[in-house]
């Protein structure tokens, strides 16, 4: 049935009926949503030569079948996916061979990060698109190697940043410090008054206010682009770049403010500790100093030596808050007028970790409301900034109810979240039917023709148990896989075999290896935990899977590709 939906989807997505195309991508999506969806490799790799083909002309944004193909096929990275996506990569639009690049870079496999190494210079070198730099600046040797071939990209206005933000990733990976210094840093120079003069035209009129509800997304794209060049100039220091950092210490924005006192701290200009003081205490650089300095370890530089922690949440709301999008992704325009601390909880995280959250009002067009921000991890200490993500509010306001019925509706939601978190089913396989049975099905349907050709006979009789054996093993077959199978339920991998079932929980899991038999699983301490036998899974499916799912914890296990 799958198929046959998947294939009638493949056929409107060519209609010459922009409505038939709208309602083949929204069957796309629908399978996409579908959990543990099972396709043919034939048909995913029929669907990669669809993609890579001629669609009619699109009448809107969403009128995109190649890019919408192509993210569909990214959630099976098989061998034969990866191979068939290589090979049609040139046909396929611009934005749909970026996708290709995202899925590349996380298999982290040599031979595609050498493929895409080619194909990501040809791209840079003909066409303008979006590039995935978050991604890239992960792998240092492999962006120095592409910027080298297409430096001279630093000139265009398209990729100047992108370009500066591979340049930052190969300096700050200590690769090699300040990198191709004599061309960079003129450059650097050059680019970075242009934007000061830009940014001076905000300068005399700044107010967090205006940033956050009318300035909005030119000024935050302003504000970063000028942070990340004077974070540069950290590693290409001069005393042009001395003159910069000390008048950009009297500009307004306490963002920009801050990246600058961190420079300054680092090349030994002297700052005034009323500024340090001041900076550390803003909502709006509070955390990023603080992890300025914890990245060069200077956490000691820091003036607020205790309970920083409340105050690091007070900043980590009032960022959620005026960053806060709707579900097309638009800016809410929420501006905190005030926040205040109302109490704390002291609870477990998912792992069972030991966590702090803070129940805080925060005031926005004269009314209060309630957010939660944290949780803090208490193993880190009682005053640490180390936090797992969970802030969050539901516009709830603050005097509708008492603080401990807040607080109970914060337990419940938690117990619920906690529930379809612990519920919910990322993975699942069982075994197929074996080989040895489709060797008897061909033998059977051989027999039975052979009978039919030659006439009913007395053996008829042998034929009919014949093929009431074949049922019988079936049955026996369908019967034991029910009762087989490996899954990823929360954060449990499950391996049930028959009345036996066994559990290790994912942070528990230290390595998984495999060979042509079997998959093997050994927790923390190296002891074998659990044994899957290969023919179960498709093992680039389940491991890609297992990546996703341990790739937030502290230690991630290995997985062996």
């Amino acid at each position: 049935m799958n198929e046959l939906k998947i294939r009638s989807m493949m056929k409107r997505l060519k209609s010459d009926d922009p409505g038939k195309r709208f309602e083949a991508l929204g069957t796309l999506y629908e399978c996409k949503m579908e959990k543990d969806l099972e396709v043919r490799v034939d048909l995913l790799k029929e669907m990669v030569g669809l993609a890579a083909g001629t669609f009619p002309e699109p009448v809107d944004v969403w009128d995109n079948p190649s890019y919408y193909l192509i993210d569909f096929l990214c959630d099976y990275p098989m061998p034969e996916v990866l191979e068939q996506l290589l090979k049609y990569f040139d046909r396929l639009p611009s934005d749909a061979k970026v996708r290709v690049m995202e899925l590349f870079l996380a298999t982290e496999d040599e031979e595609l990060f050498y493929e895409m190494e080619e194909k990501l210079v040809a791209l840079m070198k003909s066409e303008d698109v979006q590039l995935p730099v978050d991604q890239l600046t992960r792998y240092p040797v492999f962006v120095r190697d592409v910027v080298e071939r297409t430096f001279e990209k630093i000139h265009s206005p398209h990729y100047k940043f992108s370009m500066y933000e591979f340049i930052s990733a190969i300096n700050e990976s200590d690769l090699e410090w300040g990198y191709r210094k004599e061309e960079v840093l003129p450059l650097l120079h050059a680019d970075y008054e242009k934007l000061r003069d830009e940014y001076l035209t905000y300068d005399k009129d700044y107010h967090a206010k205006f940033v956050y509800t009318s300035w909005k997304e030119s000024y935050f794209t302003l504000r970063y682009h000028m942070s990340m060049l004077i974070g540069l100039m950290n590693y290409y220091y001069s005393k042009e770049a001395e003159v910069y950092l000390r008048e950009a210490l009297n500009f307004r924005d306490p963002v920009i403010r801050a990246r600058v006192l961190h420079v300054c701290i680092e090349k030994n200009i002297e700052v005034e500790k009323d500024l340090l003081d001041e900076l550390a205490s803003n909502l709006e650089s509070a955390e990023g100093l603080y992890w300025d300095l914890k990245s060069s370890n200077k956490e000691h530089l820091y003036p607020i030596k205790e309970h920083k922690q409340p105050l690091l949440a007070k900043a980590k709301l009032f960022t959620y808050l005026v960053y806060l999008r709707d579900e097309e992704g638009s800016l809410m325009n929420k501006f905190p007028e005030e926040i205040h601390m109302q109490d704390t909880i002291e609870t477990e995280n998912q792992y069972k970790q030991p966590v702090r959250y803070y129940l805080m009002s925060f005031k926005e067009s004269g009314t209060d409301y309630v957010a939660w921000v944290g949780g803090y991890s208490l193993e880190d200490g009682d005053d640490t900034a180390h936090v797992w993500e969970g802030t969050y509010t539901d516009f709830v306001e603050l005097d509708s109810k008492s603080l401990e019925d807040h607080k109970q509706d914060f337990f419940s939601r938690r117990e619920e979240m906690s529930q379809k978190y612990h519920e919910e089913i990322h993975y699942e396989s069982a075994p197929k039917l074996s080989k040895g049975l489709w060797f008897f099905y061909a033998i059977l349907i051989s027999h039975w023709v052979r009978v039919l050709l030659n006439g009913v006979d007395d053996e008829i009789y042998l034929s009919i148990g014949f093929t009431a054996l074949g049922l019988l093993l079936t049955a026996y077959e369908m019967w034991k896989i029910k009762r087989s199978k490996i899954s990823i339920v929360g954060q449990e991998l499950i391996v049930n075999k028959g009345k036996d079932s066994k559990v290790i929980r994912i942070q528990d899991i230290k390595k998984v290896k495999y060979n042509k038999k079997q998959i093997e699983i050994f927790n923390k301490e190296n002891a074998l935990q659990l044994q899957v036998p290969l023919k179960w899974v498709n093992y680039d499916h389940f491991s890609y899977v297992l990546r996703e799912q341990t790739q937030h914890l502290r230690e991630r296990p290995f997985i062996e590709e």
